[in-house]
């Protein structure tokens, strides 16, 4: 069963490194996570300003082992949050949303860590098309064998990371974003072993 993709118009702020603010959070906390937008699922669940270096340094262990993978990674909110991006082009031929092969083995790749949804919210921003976000999601739903866990994002060509001039800034701007945001239970079981 395909779930409605939802479009947002505005930038992943988190993604730059500005925090949202408390309100944001707090209001996505009882919210369905497929009817909130993107920055109230990077934002939540907040971490205690205390406990944030330990949740931190626990998820560090998520960046640099599917670095070590293969995967451009990078934390934000702090390092509370890992995000991977995959350009388009190593998932998509050109002017196409069906996945090819070594896309398929590349998100492969991410299938352990997509499933532990004990562990991880996985939020997707797929950067002009949506039905490549589509394509993404119906690929982790047949991996995982039903429903897929990612809740996904497909962004408009009117939030570009670079001006979409020349080709080089045309590929930055074709690129998924998967953001692995660590849950309640994680969250408290990094602050247990602080």
């Amino acid at each position: 069963m395909m779930r409605r993709l939802v479009v947002i118009s505005r930038c992943i702020c988190l993604a730059a490194g500005i925090l949202l603010s408390p309100q944001l959070s707090d209001a996505a906390n009882d919210e369905d996570p497929y009817s909130v937008n993107i920055e109230q699922n990077l934002a939540t669940p907040a971490v205690n300003a205390k406990h944030s270096v330990a949740v931190a340094n626990a998820m560090g262990l998520l960046t640099r082992t599917l670095r070590q993978a293969g995967f451009e990674t990078q934390g934000v909110r702090k390092g509370e949050v890992t995000m991977v991006t995959i350009p388009c082009r190593d998932l998509f031929g050109p002017n196409s949303i069906e996945l090819k092969a070594k896309g398929k083995q590349l998100l492969s790749k991410l299938v352990p860590y997509i499933k532990r949804s004990d562990k991880y919210k996985v939020v997707m921003a797929v950067r002009i098309t949506s039905d490549r976000a589509n394509a993404i999601d119906e690929y982790f739903a047949s991996a995982l064998g039903g429903e897929s866990p990612v809740i996904p994002y497909g962004l408009g060509n009117d939030e570009p990371v670079a001006p979409n001039t020349g080709v080089a800034n045309r590929e930055k701007n074709r690129r998924v974003e998967i953001y692995f945001v660590p849950t309640k239970d994680f969250i408290d079981n990094a602050r247990k072993k602080k």
